[in-house]
C-alpha cells in the first residue's frame, strides 16, 4: 500500500522523525493558545534542539485600543507563561500579537518567512463548539451542498470563522492542525481512532506522543489496518516498544461507550477519519472532549 509505504520510509532509520520543529500557534484566546503550546511539544517535538515554536494571538476588537505598553506586557506574558521550565533553553519561542482581520493572509506570510513545517489554528468552545463544527463537516462532505448555502445556516461570526478554518484546512501545503478547545485541562489521557488508510500519517504524531511522561494513549483501529498490513504492524510494533506501556490498542470485541469517552482529555484524529467520524451514528460523539484535527498531506 502506498500510504504504508512512505510512512515506513519516514520511519525508517527514526531519522526522519528528529527533524526540528517550527510550529506556527494561532489563537484569538491566550488561555487556549498556551494549552496549544504545551499540546505541540507532546505531539512534536522528541528532540527539541533547533526546534521552534511561533505564537500569533489574533487580538479580539475590544483589545484593539490597548496602549502600546499594555500589548508589551501582554506579549511578555504569554511569552513567559506558555514555555514548559525544561524546555526553555533548548527552543525558540517567538511572539507576535495581531489585529489584521485577513488572518490567513498573515499565516500565509508567517508561514513563508519563518519556514514554518507545522500550522496549529485552536479556537475555543465559545467561539465555536465541537457540535456546530461536526454539523459543518458533515454538509461538507455532500458534495451537493454550495458552500454559500452551508455558510448560511450559521450566525455570522461563526460563518466567519468556518470559512477561514475551511481555507487554512484546504489550502495550506504543510502538515496543519484544527484544535477545538473544549474545556481541557491537559492532555493526559488521548484518544486517537484510525478510520481510514489515509489517517496513518497519525502514526508521527503517535510517536511523538507516547514519549512524553504521563501520557497514556488508547488506539482505536476501527479499520483493522495494522492486523492485515504486517509494514504497518511493524511500525506499530517499533512505537509500541518506545510507549514503555503508555499505548494501548482498542479491543474491537468492545463497543466504545460514553463513560470511555468523558474520561479523555483529547481525541486526536486525522482530517478524513473526521469527516467520516461525523457522518456515522454514534451515541458517545455526544460526550467529545477537546479535539486535535490534523491534516498532513506530506505523507
Amino acid at each position: 500500500m502506498e500510504f504504508v509505504d512512505r510512512l515506513l520510509k519516514r520511519f525508517d532509520g527514526d531519522a526522519g522523525l528528529k527533524k526540528p520543529t517550527s510550529a506556527l500557534v494561532c489563537f484569538s484566546s491566550p488561555k487556549t493558545g498556551k494549552k496549544m503550546a504545551q499540546l505541540i511539544f507532546q505531539v512534536a517535538m522528541t528532540r527539541s534542539e533547533g526546534s521552534s515554536i511561533t505564537l500569533l494571538y489574533f487580538m479580539n476588537r475590544r483589545e484593539e485600543d490597548l496602549p502600546e505598553e499594555e500589548i508589551a506586557m501582554l506579549q511578555s506574558k504569554i511569552s513567559t507563561d506558555f514555555m514548559p521550565k525544561r524546555e526553555k533553553e533548548k527552543i525558540t519561542l517567538r511572539t507576535f500579537i495581531s489585529d489584521e482581520a485577513d488572518h490567513m493572509a498573515q499565516i500565509g506570510k508567517m508561514i513563508d518567512e519563518l519556514g514554518c513545517n507545522l500550522l496549529v489554528r485552536g479556537i475555543r468552545n465559545e467561539e465555536l463548539n465541537i457540535r456546530q463544527v461536526e454539523h459543518y463537516s458533515r454538509l461538507r462532505r455532500d458534495p451537493a451542498n454550495p458552500l454559500p448555502a452551508i455558510l448560511a445556516q450559521f450566525p455570522e461570526e461563526e460563518s466567519l470563522i468556518l470559512q477561514e478554518l475551511s481555507a487554512m484546512m484546504e489550502n495550506n501545503r504543510i502538515p496543519t492542525a484544527l484544535f477545538v478547545d473544549n474545556g481541557m485541562q491537559q492532555a493526559s489521557r488521548i484518544f486517537l481512532p484510525l478510520l481510514c488508510k489515509s489517517d496513518i500519517h497519525l502514526f508521527t504524531y503517535l510517536y511523538h506522543l507516547v514519549q512524553q511522561e504521563q501520557t497514556e494513549i488508547m488506539l482505536w483501529d476501527a479499520i483493522g489496518i495494522i492486523k492485515t498490513e504486517p509494514k504497518l504492524q511493524k511500525i506499530y510494533q517499533f512505537i509500541e516498544k518506545k510507549s514503555d506501556g503508555k499505548l494501548d490498542l482498542w479491543n474491537n470485541d468492545r463497543k466504545i461507550d460514553e463513560t470511555f469517552i468523558r474520561e479523555q482529555d483529547l481525541m486526536m484524529i486525522g482530517v478524513e477519519g473526521w469527516s467520516r467520524l461525523t457522518n456515522t451514528p454514534l451515541l458517545w460523539k455526544e460526550q467529545l472532549p477537546s479535539l486535535l484535527i490534523i491534516k498532513d498531506n506530506n505523507l
